[in-house]
This record gives C-alpha cells, sequence and structure tokens, in this order.
C-alpha cells in the first residue's frame, strides 16, 4: 500500500540509491516519526522539572538517551490496517488536515473538502483524505451542510486516528516557554556548529526558528545570532518564538539570504538548513516530488551555498542541513562546496550513519533512527 504514495519515477531513484532497503524506507516515510521529540528549554526549566509538569499535564515524556536536552514521547499505532473499510459516512480533508488527522488531531472545518450530505451531529464518519487514504474515525460535531459552510469549529472529533501523537500546543508549559517541539537531527545540527558566547553567527534560513533558538540556548543567550529568512510571516511567527523562550540574543532580517554578501559581514559560522526537495518529512502521505525536482533544487540550494562561503571569515564553519535524502541535494553539494575552498570537518556528535561515499557527513533514515530523512555536514573555510 505504501508505494501509491510516491511517483514511480522517485520509487526507482530511491531503488538505485539505496538498493534494497529502499522499499522500507518508503514504507517508513508514510507513517509518523516512532519518537517524536520536543527541546527542553534550559534558559527557562531544567529537563527533570519539565518532566515533572508534562507528566502533571498527562503525558508520558522519556528522556532522550542523545541529548541532555532532549525528551521524546512514543507514538501510539498504527491503530487500523491501511485496507480497513469501517462503511461508514464520509467526510474529505484537504491535504493538510488530513495530514494532522493523521497523526491525532480534530478535524476542523475549514479542513473538510466534501461530506456526505446524509451526515449529522453525533454521527460515526470516516475521514479520509483526497486521493481517498482513510485517515481516522470519529464523531461528527456538525452537519455535513456545517462542515462546509462553517470558517471555524470542531467539524469531527476524532476517535480513532491512523496514529496518534501528543497535542502539546495547547499545555501551558508550551505558554510558559518551557519547550519547543524539534526533531532529534534538528537539534544535532546546533550541537554539531559549536556555537560559543564570543560568535557572531548566521542562520540563512531560520524561521520558524528551532535551529535559532536552539543555538541561543546553547549560547546561553550571549553572543550574537543573525536570523534570516525572506518571508515577513514567517519572521513575524518568530518574533513570538523568540518572546515566548526567553531568547535575547538574536536579531531578525527579511531579506533573501543569496544576497548575504551585500550586508558586508563575516561571520565566524553560518548555519544553512537548505531549502530542499524534503523528501525526508513524515509522514508523507503523498509524494509528488521527482528526480527532476532533485536536480533543480540541488542547483538552487547552490545560490545559498555561494553567499554562506562568501560571508563566512577564512577559518570559519558552516554547517549545511537538509530534511531530504536525495544524494544530489546532500554529498553532491557537500563535493561543491569541497571545490569552492571548504573542508570537510569531522562532527563532535555523530548518532546517525555515515554518508554515502563520506563518512564524515551525517545521515538520519527513517528505518535506522525513527527520525525523519535528515542530512548534516561540517565544513571549514580553508582559503578565500
Amino acid at each position: 500500500m505504501y508505494l501509491e504514495a510516491f511517483p514511480e519515477e522517485l520509487q526507482e531513484y530511491y531503488r538505485k540509491l539505496f538498493g534494497e532497503e529502499a522499499e522500507i524506507i518508503m514504507q517508513k516515510l508514510r507513517e509518523p516519526v516512532e519518537k517524536y521529540y520536543i527541546r527542553v528549554n534550559t534558559v527557562k526549566i531544567s529537563r527533570d522539572k519539565l518532566i515533572d509538569e508534562l507528566k502533571r499535564e498527562g503525558l508520558k515524556p522519556k528522556r532522550s538517551p542523545y541529548l541532555d536536552e532532549g525528551i521524546y514521547f512514543d507514538r501510539e499505532g498504527p491503530n487500523f490496517p491501511d485496507d480497513y473499510n469501517p462503511k461508514l459516512p464520509t467526510v474529505v480533508a484537504n491535504k493538510y488536515a488530513a495530514e494532522s488527522v493523521y497523526q491525532g488531531a480534530m478535524l476542523y472545518a475549514p479542513g473538510v473538502l466534501k461530506a456526505d450530505k446524509s451526515i449529522k451531529e453525533g454521527d460515526e464518519v470516516q475521514i479520509r483524505d483526497p486521493k481517498g487514504l482513510l485517515v481516522g474515525i470519529g464523531t461528527a460535531k456538525m452537519s455535513a451542510k456545517e462542515m462546509i459552510k462553517a470558517t471555524r469549529g470542531i467539524a469531527v472529533e476524532v476517535t480513532l486516528p491512523k496514529f496518534k501523537l501528543p497535542s502539546l500546543s495547547e499545555l501551558k508549559s508550551f505558554e510558559k516557554g518551557y519547550f519547543y517541539p524539534q526533531s532529534l537531527p534538528s537539534m544535532v545540527t546546533a550541537r554539531i556548529l559549536e556555537p560559543n558566547e564570543e560568535d557572531l553567527i548566521i542562520d540563512m534560513a531560520a524561521a520558524p526558528g528551532g535551529k535559532t533558538t536552539h543555538l541561543a540556548q546553547l549560547m546561553q543567550n550571549r553572543g550574537e545570532i543573525i536570523a534570516i529568512d525572506k518571508s515577513k510571516n514567517r519572521l513575524k511567527k518568530m518574533e513570538e518564538t523568540l518572546k515566548r523562550l526567553g531568547v535575547k540574543n538574536v536579531k531578525l532580517a527579511h531579506m533573501d539570504s543569496r544576497n548575504l554578501p551585500e550586508l558586508g559581514i563575516k561571520a565566524d559560522k553560518i548555519l544553512l538548513d537548505a531549502p530542499c526537495t524534503a523528501l525526508g518529512v513524515r509522514p508523507k502521505l503523498w509524494e509528488s516530488r521527482t528526480p527532476k525536482d532533485i536536480i533543480a533544487t540541488a542547483r538552487y540550494q547552490r545560490h545559498f551555498i555561494n553567499a554562506a562561503i562568501k560571508s563566512l571569515r577564512k577559518g570559519g564553519i558552516l554547517v549545511y542541513s537538509t530534511c531530504t535524502l536525495s544524494y544530489e541535494e546532500n554529498e553532491g553539494n557537500v563535493k561543491y562546496m569541497i571545490k569552492k575552498g571548504l573542508r570537510l570537518e569531522k562532527q563532535s556528535f555523530f548518532i546517525g550513519s555515515p554518508g554515502i561515499g563520506l563518512k564524515e557527513v551525517q545521515r538520519f533514515y527513517p528505518h535506522k533512527h525513527l527520525t525523519q530523512g535528515f542530512f548534516i555536514a561540517k565544513l571549514r573555510k580553508v582559503r578565500e
């Protein structure tokens, strides 16, 4: 059943790249992560105190064996097989809403595309995505007509999602800024940059702010981080996140970071979490990217890489990361950076797998590490 989620040419690409492991990788990509991570905001609270607080809020937090600032929750599910057909009236949700329901969220009225006309409040219904995949079962909180018309409110209270991850944004501890939901590989990325309070750091694609705020936390709110994003809306949300988490050493810059050299800054360290095809993000109900997109995106990323190299002082460190699985966007671009005068460095924190043909880079695989697919490289600028 999982193969239907991937275009045929992408399936072939994965088989050439990963061999026999391609099948299990694709299967895992269709599911949410098995361990859902949050980062303790140690600027405000210790891990042990947050664990106690989360337990009081009814959750079952566990300590990360890898990171002192990491806590995770075990995923529940799958609660029914892919071919399960409950023979209930159907509500069809848009892709975004369907992905949320699939992981345990309620279905809100704006996410409803259509609903069987017979549905009335109180009926048990099945929720499917636009292509017919069953994502959850629940109780209608509105009639079919109301679901389509309403612009707010819960349309279906989901009682049996395919999987269940904890809902965190309503928690008091979230409001107080005690944690930030962040994947394990994303947390590892900030650790690999090894920030310290003397550094001038640039985060080239900063919003929504997970890695930026982690760097600030590791620097204990000292030093200076310039966080760049080209989206005004995303930066506005990031500003709220900085306030919530109590971050004080970040300056936000609204610009396209391909133009970074125009600022005339020479940074000690740069984090480039590059725009990518996001092939490693889970869950993938339906993947639309193809190998053509991979080639085009890898080429696009080089504009950001060139800007980073120009804006890094000699001897400075660039950490390059993506949430994708392809070779061209990862090791391929690292080889490009090496030709441009960077040297690949050993990573001080290594819990993933070595790269394809490059053992110093770190890859995370859904089937091996129970994370999203992710890539991290650390390089030093050795010549101007």
